[in-house]
């Protein structure tokens, strides 16, 4: 059994609402918007219970700065294209700098986003510590070839995102590291994050999550409990007036009690969001935490 999504009702402006799930209302994609799906999440591993990703498109406006930030705003320069055998194509960005091994930072947008634009929102901060993947959703959103989903499908999302990292080891070679990266996702893409996270913490054993939520781990404990054997560090990342705070504060507050090395930024100012004019001032030292974990 493939998994499918959960129930979604709109509940007010973007960042306002809250995921449906224990009792709490949920994000919606805008005023006047609603979107149902009916179903409950079930593993084709046999995991049951992981809410799927609420149902509003990606955010990407940022909070006003008083401080410029030259790590902010998009990457001037467009990404690379890779090929992604049976998915959509793959962007990538090159290390600024090295020769050898380095790391991947693969992306998981969130639903309704343009994976293109995705990545250039990160290239600037990511590319001075390793390689930037941005795999695409395998399904255009509401008929947009350009917005992509994950379909709430973490599993086939899993194909696809470790088939984009093996084709940039296959066109990079050793330069690419296969083990050891860092996987991170907004919104829709850090429900599907969060699930490959902690099934594959060989090729992802740290992640950056913004806008978590404890839910999307599910209820079976002892994939968690599992994962934190090889998980080295998890930072979670979510705006203060964003929905999904509460959920972030407990997904913190969950790992910290199985004895993962986490840290929770609520960050002012912001809402679900990506942070795009001061993403050096929100994620460089975060970045640069995760990395030094040996």
């Amino acid at each position: 059994m493939s998994p499918v999504s959960t129930l979604f009702r709109h509940s007010g402006p973007l960042g306002r609402g809250r995921p449906l799930g224990r009792g709490r209302p949920l994000l919606g994609r805008g005023l006047g918007v609603a979107l149902a799906v009916a179903g409950l999440l079930a593993s084709p591993r046999g995991f049951v219970g992981a809410q799927a990703a609420p149902n509003h498109p990606a955010g990407s406006a940022s909070a006003a700065a008083s401080v410029v930030d030259k790590l902010g705003g998009l990457s001037p320069v467009a990404p690379n294209t890779l090929e992604n055998p049976g998915f959509p194509p793959a962007f990538f960005y090159k290390p600024k700098a090295g020769k050898g091994m380095k790391p991947v930072f693969v992306y998981l947008h969130g639903r309704s986003g343009v994976p293109e634009e995705g990545c250039r929102q990160w290239a600037k901060v990511v590319t001075e510590f390793g390689w930037l993947l941005c795999p695409a959703g395998q399904l255009p959103f509401n008929g947009n070839p350009a917005e992509r989903t994950w379909n709430n499908d973490w599993f086939t999302s899993e194909k696809n995102v470790l088939g984009a990292l093996n084709a940039l080891r296959g066109k990079f070679g050793k330069r690419v590291q296969l083990r050891g990266n860092v996987l991170m996702g907004f919104s829709e893409g850090a429900y599907v994050a969060q699930n490959i996270a902690i099934r594959d913490t060989v090729t992802f054993n740290r992640w950056l999550i913004v806008a978590s939520c404890d839910r999307y781990f599910g209820g079976d404990v002892n994939v968690l409990t599992e994962a934190k054997k090889k998980a080295k560090r998890v930072y979670l990342w979510t705006g203060e007036t964003d929905g999904v705070v509460k959920e972030s504060e407990a997904a913190f507050q969950h790992l910290k009690n199985l004895g993962y090395s986490v840290k929770l930024n609520v960050a002012k100012g912001y809402g679900h969001q990506i942070p795009v004019d001061t993403m050096g001032q929100q994620y460089r030292k975060a970045l640069r935490w995760l990395v030094a974990a040996k």
